[in-house]
């Protein structure tokens, strides 16, 4: 990792830690923990296993999603913003000049990443989101509904074991269980970095950018395998699967044009390093 990549990492981990508890307490908004117990007391349950206890509660815990879906909108859009500043400064390291204007670049090329924020800009980019920024806010419920289902299973389990204590369930059984701050983190640091990659693979796509290669931090097998093959044509897709990070959860990776003169070294050149021969 190279010290300027390294420094615009950090901005990213340090908006994911910024913004885990807007993610955390939205968690915590979703679900009506008194009711879930009064509901479950209710049924007098004498004995149960832990799947007819998940079961139960697919049934019967409704989660209101208005606060995450809210939550969501502020996470992708600043971290759009910042995939964008990120793709601009490689692209202005890279010596590249297409689609970002020349002051664009400059100023890409002078971001204090200890001190970065996203400003307003956020809030202007959802009033008329760009297309990677769009299709993130589009599936916002398909992420959040995955979001509820784990943490309704993780309810549904911890009721059975209280059951087979011989307990009853009390608010802080089941608090601790939503209120995981690690999780949450988790939770941002992924979504986080999938909103930032986009960005950037959109505007290097837009730039001219024909080959990318995939960064690494404190990679695991799956991503260095994905480093390793690197460059690839920018649409194509990494062993992973993947044409941009993350390639699992809290994964921090990133992808940069890899720049080549493409027009005038030839096929047989273009081959050559595709196949990293």
């Amino acid at each position: 990792m190279n010290r300027q990549w390294k420094k615009r990492n950090g901005a990213k981990i340090r908006l994911a830690a910024r913004r885990a508890k807007l993610i955390r307490d939205a968690i915590k908004e979703s679900i009506n923990i008194e009711r879930v117990i009064n509901d479950w007391n209710a049924q007098n349950f004498q004995t149960i296993t832990p799947e007819q206890a998940r079961d139960w509660a697919r049934t019967n815990i409704l989660p209101n999603s208005n606060a995450l879906m809210r939550a969501f909108n502020t996470v992708y859009a600043e971290s759009y913003i910042l995939g964008e500043d990120i793709g601009l400064s490689a692209l202005s390291k890279a010596k590249i000049n297409k689609a970002p204007t020349l002051k664009e670049m400059r100023n890409a090329s002078s971001i204090n990443w200890d001190k970065w924020k996203p400003g307003n800009r956020a809030a202007a980019r959802l009033v008329k989101p760009p297309k990677g920024l769009s299709n993130l806010l589009d599936r916002r419920s398909i992420t959040i509904q995955g979001l509820n289902q784990t943490s309704i299973d993780r309810i549904g389990s911890a009721l059975a074991r209280i059951l087979e204590r011989g307990d009853t369930p009390r608010d802080a059984d089941i608090s601790d269980i939503i209120d995981d701050p690690e999780r949450a983190l988790t939770i941002t640091q992924t979504e986080m970095s999938r909103a930032v990659t986009t960005a950037s693979r959109e505007l290097y796509e837009e730039s001219g950018v024909e080959l990318v290669e995939w960064l690494v931090a404190d990679p695991c097998d799956l991503c260095q395998e994905n480093a390793d093959v690197s460059p690839i044509r920018i649409d194509d897709t990494f062993p992973s699967g993947d044409t941009e990070p993350p390639a699992h959860p809290n994964c921090v990776c990133d992808i940069a044009p890899y720049i080549i003169d493409t027009q005038n070294i030839g096929e047989d050149a273009l081959t050559y390093i595709l196949n990293n021969e």
